[in-house]
Formats: C-alpha cells, sequence, structure tokens
C-alpha cells in the first residue's frame, strides 16, 4: 500500500506539468472555439467547432490575460490579413464575450456603403451571386437553418472578393442595407469586420472598429460539427464538416 502511494506521490509533479502545459497551449497558441449564432453563414454554422491560431498576429505570455486587461505581448508576428475570420472581444461587451467575423478593412482603409454593397478606398469589391444547384445544397443543408428562420425565396449568395481572397456571403432581401452617408476611415492598430451573413450579424457597422489588442486568434479549421437543442428534437451531426479549412 505504501509502495502505491509513493508512486501516486511521484506521478504527481508529472501529471501537474502535463496539465499547464496543456493550458500554456490552449493559451498561447491553439484554442478551441465553438460557433454559437448564424452571423458567419453559409461560412460557418451554428453548433461548428472550430480552431484558432493565438499565434498568426503576435506572441504573449501564456495565461496573461487570465490577470491583466490585455495579454502581455512579447512580439508582434503581423496584423490580420483582409478576409481573415479571426475571434475577438467586442468593444461593445466583457472580456469574457467572444465574436467572431471577417476582416475586411485594415488601418487606414476608407470604408463606404451604399445599400448592401460596399467600397473598400474608393473601388466598389467585386462580388457576383451564386445560382443554381450550389445555392440550393447551401440553403437546404441540414445545418443551414434548423430553426426555420429564414425565407428561403428573399436570400441571396454571392462570392465575394478581397484582395484575391475569395469567400461566400448570404444576403436576405427581408432586411435593408446598412444606412450610412459618411466615410469610415479605419485608424491605426484597428480593423473593421463583417460577419458573412450580412443582414444578420452585429458587427463593425453596430459597434465600431476593433483593436488589435483585442484579437484572440485567426479561426482555421473545423474539427467538430453538430446541433443539439433542449428546445426541440432537432438534432445533427455533419461529419462532412470535420477537418474543412476556414476562408
Amino acid at each position: 500500500m505504501d509502495e502505491q502511494k509513493n508512486f501516486i506521490r511521484r506521478q504527481i509533479p508529472l501529471l501537474a506539468a502535463v496539465i499547464v502545459s496543456i493550458l500554456a497551449v490552449r493559451s498561447s497558441i491553439i484554442e478551441p472555439f465553438r460557433i454559437p449564432t448564424r452571423s458567419m453563414l453559409p461560412t460557418l454554422m451554428t453548433g461548428d467547432f472550430l480552431f484558432a491560431s493565438k499565434f498568426e498576429y503576435s506572441i504573449h505570455f501564456p495565461f496573461s490575460e487570465s490577470f491583466a486587461i490585455r495579454p502581455w505581448y512579447i512580439g508582434s508576428v503581423g496584423g490580420p490579413k483582409r478576409g481573415d475570420i479571426v475571434i475577438f472581444t467586442p468593444p461593445e461587451a466583457g472580456q469574457e464575450s467572444l465574436y467572431i467575423k471577417r476582416v475586411v478593412g485594415l488601418p487606414g482603409d476608407r470604408i463606404r456603403f451604399e445599400g448592401k454593397k460596399w467600397f473598400l478606398n474608393g473601388a466598389s469589391v467585386y462580388r457576383e451571386e451564386i445560382t443554381g444547384t450550389e445555392r440550393d445544397s447551401t440553403l437546404t443543408h441540414p445545418g443551414f437553418d434548423p430553426e426555420e428562420r429564414y425565407n428561403a425565396s428573399k436570400l441571396h449568395l454571392y462570392r465575394e472578393t478581397l484582395d484575391g481572397k475569395t469567400y461566400r456571403i448570404l444576403e436576405d432581401d427581408s432586411f435593408e442595407g446598412f444606412k450610412s452617408d459618411r466615410e469610415i476611415v479605419v485608424p491605426s492598430d484597428h480593423y473593421f469586420v463583417m460577419g458573412d451573413n450580412r443582414d444578420d450579424t452585429r458587427d463593425s457597422r453596430v459597434f465600431g472598429v476593433i483593436s488589435v489588442h483585442s484579437i484572440r486568434g485567426r479561426a482555421f479549421v473545423i474539427w467538430l460539427s453538430h446541433r443539439v437543442s433542449l428546445s426541440d428534437s432537432k438534432w445533427s451531426f455533419r461529419p462532412e464538416r470535420i477537418g474543412k479549412v476556414i476562408e
């Protein structure tokens, strides 16, 4: 019995080191997140679980975000690029809240809206509408609208291109476009973000630009995808989305 107790005592430091190492990796290198809303449809679905790279833009001391207003940075690797999908703390919420959106404006960029069209540095951002089989298969996917919130006849799917990066966005004729007569100039160390589900998202059009220090990481891959709801009997497991690289 004593020998068994001694063995357990000898394993405690090893176990503690493993736990600390895992937490350090989660704090500074890769962190898992879950998508709770529809704001990034059709790119991300409610119930997608993803990994975010936390050293993509900067390197910081492990655990520093837990007891400081912002992480203690060791060095900067490089800022987000247009088209990156980032996890961040929004200016309208506390440190415990995390949003996920797409970066569309960099420091110094000029952004202007005309209804549902938008302009970057004076040029209209290119997009083309998606129709036919691709549109139908996207809108009828089991994970797209399990709550039957949308009227499919009013939805438009587009392929938008920004800095050579192409991704899909969603628009809903049930909503008017963003109304603003002013041109937005993104300040230094800040970014303008939007959800891919352009008419069902809170983003920089609502709460303004986000600070580089609020960004937690860049989303890069889905590692699990399922939906479980206590309010209805609809449950879905989406194995085809596992391993999908986020674009």
